[in-house]
């Protein structure tokens, strides 16, 4: 009789809901990035700077309120992106640790349970956070750029290259929010379900993708953990769970002990 416990193997966050969140984040960041280009060079066409001591032009509060329209855009489509997002992610993890605990030979049946409740919505407002934040700094650096361009006398094929720097820091914001989400939302089904099932122990898998990987978690590969606690992370001077940290694609394997996988069968 075999009595050794059975590590099941990893749970990875599913990359095509990843891709489609970040897809719908980019539609709206698109969508502000010509709205304001657009607006911007319309006015400064209207009104261009004489000289380059001139005052700023009035259109500083017409700006401002473009600006909260944005605003109000994200704030509004943040919830709905963001719930979309997560329970096709909460969704697909779910489905693929069944599979990955079955495969072991531990059949369990999950359900929205109180724990995954909380697990559920801590996640979802951290992601309307995330998403609503988007068009804040854009908007700032937007208006910096433009107001600081017609002071200075300059044309606005100058001032149009200058804002258009600006977007590839927006879309990588949106690529960052995508990735890191997915670990994080993965990460945080797979430590809920495994305590639901009374899983104490979980084998940490560095991903070795990263171009930087965390010297830290480099060593924590094929290392032990309590689920309940987590590794220990020198670097960052606390407990951690894979998948926790930003940019990080570590995974947890689970450990089941024999008489939980036979009583299954």
């Amino acid at each position: 009789m075999d009595t050794k416990p059975t590590v099941v193997r990893a749970v990875h966050a599913n990359r095509g809901i990843a891709a489609l969140y970040h897809r719908r984040m980019m539609a709206l960041i698109d969508e502000m990035d010509a709205s304001i280009l657009h607006w911007i060079s319309a006015t400064y066409r209207q009104a261009p700077p004489l000289l380059a001591q001139d005052a700023s032009p009035d259109w500083e509060y017409s700006f401002d309120d473009l600006g909260k329209r944005w605003i109000k855009r994200f704030e509004d489509a943040a919830p709905k992106i963001a719930e979309a997002y997560l329970k096709g992610q909460f969704k697909a993890t779910d489905s693929a640790m069944r599979q990955a605990l079955k495969d072991a030979g531990w059949t369990v049946k999950f359900e929205m349970t109180p724990v995954m409740r909380e697990a559920y919505e801590a996640s979802l407002a951290e992601n309307i956070g995330l998403i609503r934040s988007i068009p804040q700094q854009y908007l700032q650096q937007v208006e910096g750029i433009a107001m600081r361009s017609y002071t200075a006398g300059r044309d606005l094929q100058q001032m149009v290259t200058a804002l258009k720097r600006l977007y590839p820091r927006a879309a990588n914001r949106a690529v960052l929010i995508s990735l890191d989400q997915s670990n994080k939302a993965n990460a945080v089904v797979t430590q809920a379900r495994q305590t639901e099932l009374g899983i104490v122990e979980s084998v940490w898998m560095h991903s070795h993708a990263g171009k930087t990987p965390r010297p830290t978690h480099v060593a924590m590969n094929g290392k032990t953990y309590k689920v309940a606690q987590g590794m220990w992370d020198s670097d960052e001077k606390k407990w951690i769970f894979p998948g926790e940290l930003i940019n990080c694609r570590c995974t947890g394997r689970s450990v089941i002990p024999a008489f939980a996988a036979r009583s299954a069968k």
